[in-house]
């Protein structure tokens, strides 16, 4: 397990540089492909909830610690996002290995279309309008295509790093 929490860390770690390096300076349609989103997803199924939750967390303050957004609202999407997926990853839905192919993109498209009104409404719940710049449709459908085509490699990245403990559960 301690194998599978430091392999988790030093991936989060590895997505938010990517997230800041690469993916904050493209924008599609104006709006910003959030891996740091679907990072937590991909961990979670793999049904390591606790990994999940712990890089939902994790990649969400970092992310808000060097962004204009108000603290620990990206961290809240991950965790919410991580919870969801990890129910599912427990259930074998997202399964990559024995789940048709298109279950793992699909669910993770789902998540990133969701997962801009998440973080919108909880900007407006902690009344930070400033949320609401660009066109929230465009930035779901946005996030919903990138998650799709990025769901099956970031999953097998999640299930590598999280392979110690995918051992011990079973």
């Amino acid at each position: 397990m301690i194998q599978a929490r430091a392999g988790i860390t030093l991936l989060t770690l590895v997505v938010v540089g990517v997230q800041f390096a690469v993916f904050t300076q493209w924008r599609f349609a104006g709006a910003v492909v959030m891996l740091v989103w679907l990072w937590p997803v991909a961990v979670g199924l793999t049904g390591l909830t606790s990994l999940a939750l712990a890089a939902g967390l994790l990649s969400g303050v970092l992310f808000d610690a060097q962004s204009a957004t108000p603290f620990g609202l990206s961290a809240l999407v991950g965790v919410l996002l991580a919870f969801a997926a990890s129910r599912l990853g427990k259930e074998g839905v997202g399964d990559l290995d024995s789940a048709a192919l298109w279950v793992t993109p699909v669910i993770a498209a789902a998540a990133g279309f969701v997962a801009p009104v998440v973080f919108v409404v909880g900007g407006a719940v902690a009344l930070n309008f400033s949320l609401w710049r660009g066109s929230l449709l465009d930035s779901m459908v946005v996030n919903a295509v990138a998650f799709f085509l990025l769901a099956r490699p970031m999953s097998r990245l999640a299930a590598m790093a999280g392979a110690s403990a995918l051992r011990a559960r079973r």
